[in-house]
């Protein structure tokens, strides 16, 4: 005789996207974390950091923490000092096209996205 199974239990899944990457999660899970059904951009969600930080500066300090550098480690690869590098990423100081053009070989990033 033949025993009955289970079907297994098939969850839906909700894509998400940032950064490039696609994620996937269950329904049950990001439903927890849903603020509201309309679609709300990263500028809004970061405005008031953008205020205080400048967009550049976040940027920059972004992708030195994605790449695990010091600013000491950032300012000595661009050929500067760690206070050019902080004064940069609190911005106090403009990130000038010749440091922007040195940023973006250094992580493989456009430039134009340091220059505001």
């Amino acid at each position: 005789m033949l025993a009955r199974m289970k079907k297994p239990r098939i969850e839906k899944k909700v894509k998400m996207h940032h950064g490039g990457k696609v994620y996937k999660f269950p329904i049950h899970i990001a439903k927890k974390y849903q603020v509201s059904k309309s679609v709300i951009s990263s500028d809004e969600v970061f405005a008031d950091i953008h205020k205080k930080y400048t967009k550049p500066g976040c940027l920059l300090q972004g992708l030195r923490y994605r790449e695990g550098l010091t600013q000491v480690q950032l300012a000595r690869k661009l050929y500067m000092t760690q206070s050019d590098v902080s004064q940069m990423e609190n911005g106090t100081r403009r990130i000038g096209r010749e440091v922007a053009k040195r940023i973006g070989e250094l992580f493989h990033f456009n430039y134009r996205a340091f220059l505001e």
